[in-house]
């Protein structure tokens, strides 16, 4: 009895977590034909002093679009997702859909379906009730909630588990949970607060696969916060960089891999090599010289023995990666690093303490990297 009543405690709690995503009101179905997410100038202070965690954001999600907030952590990722979910009002600036100011509105009145870092499942109902749980408060016919149900679970390739305990599901089966959950009440934005956060890498993957794979086929528009890089640029239509509060640039993925405004974004999505002006000539790039440094990546160089140099240097490192090998070579500026496929039998193997030339595999396009 007092297991049971615990429980029921339990529960009122992390409902009132989650009655944001799964209330009754849907003042925002009356909104404009513009269903883009606008966040204006967006500024905010806990303390209310001089110590913000978001500075002067702009940011535009597109209807449909998968959109990554990608940062280290204490970036302001999750602060600007709780703002756009209306769990926080800005210090500054505007949260808009499309030309409908909801800066003030209620999260329970925005329609956005959520889905937490620890998922905020419902410990003792069955994977069923926890995904019907937002469609029975909201007072579906028991069909409706049946039909719901069944739709969301199969997509989630939940079926066979809708009558199992949370406690007896694995952390990918319970994220399928969190997500089906959200997406139940057929929300107009979905919004993803590191949901992978608790898994193990080979689960990550298979995950955000799944993820995307939902997405694309519900075409809903959805905001993922992640630190993981390669995790942003595999799933995300549009990626925002940020630091410190700021967003430092906003792209597609081969936008911010192969054009990083600045080092910071260079280093953070990927490995960079900074190529110092003094080193322009020997790689033969041409047209740069009033810029101090460029960058390159481990991929972009080729290593060669035959005393056709670019830069000559010494192999310091050699790491095996299954599908590559990356090399640490030390020259007389600095270390680079480089990055070759692993071709299989027969391919040339560097070792520590070869003597090596390192080239630019295609110089023009070298020369297009932005400096800091």
């Amino acid at each position: 009895m007092m297991q049971a009543k615990r429980l029921q405690r339990r529960n009122k709690v992390q409902s009132f977590e989650i009655v944001g995503v799964f209330s009754t009101i849907s003042v925002c179905r009356k909104r404009s034909y513009d269903e883009r997410y606008f966040l204006k100038n967006i500024s905010h202070s806990y303390d209310k002093k001089e110590n913000s965690v978001l500075k002067n954001v702009n940011l535009t999600i597109k209807k449909g679009e998968f959109f990554t907030l990608l940062g280290p952590s204490g970036c302001g990722k999750t602060t600007l997702l709780r703002i756009l979910a209306g769990f926080i009002q800005p210090t500054e600036g505007q949260v808009c859909i499309g030309e409908q100011d909801i800066t003030v509105l209620q999260p329970e009145k925005r329609n956005m379906g959520i889905v937490f870092q620890n998922y905020a499942l419902f410990p003792n109902m069955t994977v069923r009730d926890n995904i019907a749980y937002g469609v029975k408060i909201r007072k579906y016919p028991k069909q409706k909630i049946k039909e719901k149900c069944d739709y969301y679970m199969e997509l989630s390739g939940l079926k066979e588990f809708e009558h199992r305990r949370i406690q007896e599901l694995s952390g990918g089966q319970q994220q399928r949970v969190a997500i089906a959950r959200a997406l139940v009440i057929e929300p107009s934005m979905l919004l993803l607060d590191e949901p992978m956060s608790n898994l193990d890498v080979a689960l990550r993957v298979r995950m955000r696969e799944e993820i995307r794979a939902i997405q694309k086929k519900i075409g809903i528009t959805t905001l993922f916060i992640t630190h993981d890089q390669q995790e942003a640029l595999a799933i995300s239509d549009k990626i925002a960089v940020m630091r410190d509060g700021e967003v430092l640039q906003v792209g597609e993925p081969e936008e911010i891999y192969n054009r990083p405004n600045q080092g910071f974004v260079a280093n953070f999505v990927g490995v960079s090599n900074k190529i110092v002006r003094g080193d322009y000539e020997s790689f033969g790039i041409v047209g740069e010289v009033d810029r101090p440094y460029i960058f390159v990546r481990p991929e972009e160089f080729s290593i060669s023995g035959d005393g056709k140099c670019g830069i000559s240097g010494c192999i310091t490192e050699v790491k095996f990666g299954g599908m590559y090998y990356d090399y640490t070579i030390q020259a007389e500026n600095q270390d680079y690093r480089v990055v070759q496929m692993n071709e299989g039998a027969g391919m040339k193997v560097w070792q520590v303490g070869d003597n090596v030339c390192l080239q630019l595999k295609n110089k023009d396009g070298v020369v297009k990297r932005y400096e800091e």
